[in-house]
């Protein structure tokens, strides 16, 4: 949030040029994009699945799991 304070400080006093700012924009957008790519594996993740059941929860119904002690 340090990145955002600086630019709503800088747009508030308009004391700064726009070109002092590039870095920070640059930043803002680059960690917006990363958290957007997050996002979107998370739900396409969430949507599209292997069907059925994994190897464990099929040994899991056939009583092979072992119980931790």
């Amino acid at each position: 949030m340090q990145p955002v304070g600086h630019l709503a400080d800088a747009a508030a006093c308009a004391a700064l040029a726009g070109g002092e700012l590039q870095s920070m924009r640059i930043q803002l957008v680059a960690d917006a994009a990363a958290a957007l790519l997050v996002l979107l594996t998370a739900a396409t993740l969430a949507v599209f699945k292997p069907r059925g059941m994994a190897r464990y929860g099929r040994r899991r119904q056939r009583g092979q799991v072992t119980q931790p002690r």
